[in-house]
């Protein structure tokens, strides 16, 4: 499958499911979220922005800070509750974050169940040597992630799970699960394809 990502959210993604992004730093999560936000109208929650309130006064750039589990988890709290909200109300919502504790996708999972959503992991892949370019032009002063050093792609790299539909459908079985990898090695989104497509 090498479908075109504009063409594929178009025809396929639902109006008000939970999606969330998962994939390493500078992979394109945000922009392809951006890209789902502009045509489905869906709410996008960013951990980038929830971690500058969640962890005030602390440096969100310090590598112990920003690779503790408990300070991120703190952070991912604040987005489920969000999530919760936006989905109860019938809004297409989509949580922005690397995901890569499969025990945190199944936390947007249960927000989905509770809500009766269609539940979209939306996994995006990238050459290493293209994220690490694009961590090299990161500054703190331009805000994006707090991803600025091969270190912080290297931690998550070593962190990241393997994406588990059947663990997750075991929980929740009336869930409907779509599990997709999208090829974003490509700075315009009209490079990017949807190259994978799993559902349970």
């Amino acid at each position: 499958m090498r479908e075109p990502f504009k063409d594929f959210v178009e025809r396929e993604i639902v109006d008000d499911a939970v999606l969330i992004a998962c994939g390493l730093p500078a992979t394109n999560k945000t922009e392809t979220t951006e890209v789902i936000a502009r045509i489905k109208g869906y709410a996008i929650l960013r951990t980038d922005l929830i971690r500058r309130d969640v962890l005030k006064g602390q440096d969100i750039f310090d590598e112990k800070v920003a690779s503790d589990m408990n300070k991120r988890n703190l952070v991912y709290e604040k987005m489920f509750s969000l999530a919760d909200e936006l989905a109860s109300q019938g809004r297409g919502v989509i949580l922005d974050a690397t995901f890569i504790k499969q025990s945190l996708r199944k936390r947007a999972a249960a927000a989905a169940a509770r809500n009766k959503r269609t539940f979209i992991i939306q996994q995006t892949s990238a050459p290493e040597a293209y994220s690490l370019n694009k961590i090299s032009k990161r500054t703190k002063e331009n805000y994006e992630s707090n991803a600025l050093t091969p270190e912080a792609y290297f931690n998550n790299k070593e962190k990241f799970e393997p994406v588990d539909l059947d663990e997750i459908k075991r929980l929740y079985p009336d869930l409907s699960i779509v599990h997709l990898v999208v090829d974003t090695a490509s700075d315009n989104e009209d490079g990017w394809y949807v190259i994978s497509r799993e559902t349970r």
